[in-house]
């Protein structure tokens, strides 16, 4: 089975889990914003290396609720933070020149609020964001390169056994 499928899978197996109101409570995002690449050389070829996201996350009313950046880290406006871990990267449905779709552990490192109990986050339905098209060359190593992109982030929580059904 290709990677993404299994993403994909395990996505929608979370998703629905959440949905079903049982162990994984789920928030859901859109964020857009930029992915950041730098031209570095990896060993003896220059290549396009992702720096990380330069992004905020919206609400389904469209209001800014959180930062999204570097580590990759989530900062909603509350305070309440958590930074994560890939799982699982895999090539978008769509093509390479979207952003791959991911599942990450996360760990709280913020007050608490909206984020401190988040423990999985999967970004999905990536809308570019992938390699920058120019060539990676001699001529700016070194440079960096802002690639639009949106996606679907959807948070999970666990929930504590006091307050399962």
């Amino acid at each position: 089975m290709p990677r993404y499928l299994l993403c994909l899978v395990f996505a929608s197996a979370l998703a629905a889990t959440a949905a079903a109101a049982a162990p994984l409570p789920a928030q859901e995002y859109t964020g857009r914003g930029t992915q950041v690449y730098r031209c570095t050389m990896n060993a003896d070829t220059l290549a396009w290396k992702l720096l990380g996201p330069n992004a905020h996350m919206y609400n389904a009313e469209g209001m800014a609720v959180a930062r999204h950046f570097y580590g990759p880290t989530w900062q909603a406006n509350d305070g309440s933070e958590i930074k994560g871990t890939i799982i699982s990267a895999n090539t978008s449905p769509a093509g390479p020149r979207n952003a791959p779709w991911l599942v990450l552990h996360t760990v709280s490192e913020g007050k608490s609020g909206i984020f401190s109990e988040v423990t999985i986050v999967t970004r999905t339905d990536t809308h570019g964001g992938g390699t920058p098209v120019q060539a990676c060359t001699t001529a700016n190593q070194g440079s960096t390169v802002k690639v639009p992109y949106s996606a679907r982030y959807t948070f999970f929580s666990e929930v504590s056994p006091a307050s399962a059904p």
